[in-house]
C-alpha cells in the first residue's frame, strides 16, 4: 500500500493504449525455460475480455523470441467500476497453468516444515556482505530503538550468508516505499520479487539486464502500485516497441477478479485492473496462479507458497497478498509483502511457529502496520530486511507505527538490519 512520499504514476489517467507483450523463451535444453507457445486463440481473447480488456493482437516475426513475440495493437477500453459485475465468486481465479518448467510440485495442504521441501545443493562460495551499496544514507551510526542498520555500521561482518547466491533489496529511485528485490542463484538464474513503482521500472530493467536478462521466476505478493508498477511499466514499454531483451520464464501470483479490487481495494483498483489486463496478453505457459503448499524450484533455490489469498474484514488488499518462503543454500528467507495484522494471524494459525521460522525476514508493510509481534516471534529471524525509506524509518507522522515494530524486533535481539533508507542492500 502506498503512503506519504509516493507518486501514483497511474493516478487519474484512464488506462488505455498498448498493454503487455508476450515474453517467450528461446528454445533450448535449459530446464528453467518455458516452451514457445502461441496465445492467439479464442480463449485468449475471451480471457482479455474477462479481465476488462478488448484487444486485437498483431504477430511480430522475429528470429529469436524474448520480449516481444506478439504485441497488443489496440486496447480501447478497461472495464470501469460502473460496468456490470461478474457473477462468479470474486475470490476464485482459475489457474492458467499448474505445471512449470521449474518443476512445480504440490505439497499436502497444511504441511508444516522446518526445512526446504527440496533444499538442493549447498554450493558454498566466498563472498562478503555489502550494505548500503549505491546509497547515500546516513554516515551514523544513529540509533533508533536500539537498532543500528548495516549501512550505519563502521565495520561490516565478513561472513558468508547465502553460500554463493546474492540477494539485492532495492531502494526506490524516488523518496517512496516499495518492495523490489532480485535473488540471483549460485548458478546465475534470477528470481524477482515484486519490483516497485512504475517510476522504478527503467532502473529495474537495467538491473535485470546487468544480471543476464533471464528471469526464471517473477514472484508477486499483491497488485499494488508500489509492488507491481515496475513490472507493468516493463510490459507496457515492450508492447510499445521498446525492446529490452529480457526473458521471463514464469510469473507467479494469486489475483482476485477485477471487480474484487473495485469493491474491496478501491484506492489501488486502477493498478490491479491494469496488471490483470496486461496478463491477458501473455502466453499461458508463463502465467502461474499459486496455491498454498505449492513449491517452485529454480536451480538450487526452493520457493514455497505459504498461503492462499485471504479474505479478511480489514485492510483487505494487503491481507490478500501471498507470502513466499525461499530456501537458499541452507538459509531461509520469508517475504511477507504487505501482510497486515489479521492476515498475519491466519498465517501463523495455518503454519505454526515451525512453519514460519526463518533466518531472514522481509518486514511486513515496509516495517510498520503489518503483521503483529507474535508473528515476528514465531519467525525469530537473525536478519531483518526493511524496505523502508528514511522518512518512514524515522516515523514521520503520527499514523506511522515504525517505532512500535522496532521495539518488537529489539526485544527479539535481532542484530542485523538491512534497510533501504541506506540505499540498495546486498546480501551474499
Amino acid at each position: 500500500m502506498r503512503q506519504r512520499g509516493q507518486r501514483n504514476w497511474l493516478g487519474g489517467m484512464l488506462v488505455t493504449g498498448l498493454f503487455a507483450a508476450s515474453i517467450m523463451s528461446v528454445p533450448g535444453t535449459d530446464s528453467n525455460m518455458v516452451r514457445d507457445r502461441s496465445f492467439l486463440s479464442d480463449n485468449g481473447l475471451e480471457a482479455a475480455e474477462d479481465a476488462g480488456m478488448y484487444a486485437a493482437y498483431l504477430p511480430v516475426k522475429k528470429s529469436s523470441f524474448f520480449l516481444t513475440e506478439y504485441i497488443a495493437s489496440e486496447v480501447t477500453q478497461l472495464r470501469s467500476p460502473g460496468q456490470a459485475e461478474s457473477t462468479e465468486n470474486p475470490n476464485q481465479m482459475s489457474p492458467v497453468s499448474t505445471q512449470t518448467s521449474q518443476g512445480t510440485g504440490q505439497m499436502p495442504s497444511g504441511t508444516q516444515q522446518t526445512a526446504a521441501p527440496d533444499p538442493g545443493t549447498n554450493t558454498g562460495g566466498s563472498r562478503v556482505i555489502t550494505a548500503g551499496q549505491d546509497g547515500t544514507g546516513s554516515v551514523g551510526p544513529s540509533i533508533y530503538g536500539n537498532i543500528i542498520t548495516e549501512g550505519e555500521k563502521q565495520v561490516l561482518p565478513q561472513d558468508v550468508i547465502l553460500g554463493g547466491a546474492s540477494l539485492t533489496l532495492f531502494n526506490s529511485r524516488g523518496d517512496s516505499q516499495i518492495l523490489s528485490a532480485i535473488l540471483q542463484t549460485s548458478q546465475g538464474s534470477l528470481i524477482v520479487i515484486d519490483g516497485g513503482l512504475g517510476e522504478d521500472g527503467d532502473f529495474l530493467r537495467s538491473q535485470i539486464q546487468a544480471r543476464g536478462s533471464h528471469v526464471a521466476a517473477w514472484l508477486i505478493t499483491h497488485p499494488h502500485g508500489d509492488h507491481v508498477g515496475a513490472l507493468y511499466k516493463i510490459l507496457q514499454d515492450e508492447a510499445a516497441g521498446i525492446r529490452s531483451g529480457i526473458q521471463i520464464d514464469g510469473i507467479y501470483y494469486s489475483f482476485a477478479d477485477p471487480e474484487w479490487y473495485t469493491n474491496n481495494d478501491s484506492s489501488e483498483q486502477t493498478m490491479a485492473h491494469a496488471i490483470i489486463g496486461s496478463f491477458s496478453g501473455l502466453p499461458e505457459a508463463m502465467l502461474n496462479t499459486v496455491t498454498r503448499g505449492q513449491t517452485i524450484q529454480v536451480d538450487d533455490v526452493t520457493i514455497q507458497v505459504m498461503n492462499d489469498r485471504y479474505e479478511t474484514g480489514s485492510d483487505k488488499g494487503n491481507n490478500a497478498g501471498i507470502v513466499y518462503k525461499l530456501w537458499v543454500n541452507g538459509k531461509s528467507i520469508l517475504f511477507l509483502g504487505d501482510m497486515a495484522e489479521e492476515g498475519g494471524q491466519r498465517l501463523l494459525a495455518e503454519n505454526g511457529s515451525d512453519g514460519l521460522k526463518s533466518d531472514i525476514v522481509q518486514m511486513a508493510h515496509h516495517g510498520q502496520n503489518g503483521v503483529g509481534e507474535d508473528v515476528y516471534r514465531a519467525i525469530n529471524p537473525e536478519i531483518c530486511l526493511w524496505p523502508t525509506p528514511g522518512w518512514l524509518w524515522d516515523n514521520v507522522g503520527s499514523k506511522y507505527r515504525t517505532a512500535e515494530t522496532k521495539g518488537w524486533i529489539s526485544r527479539l535481539n535481532v542484530q542485523r538490519h538491512y534497510c533501504t533508507k541506506d540505499g540498495d542492500q546486498v546480501i551474499r
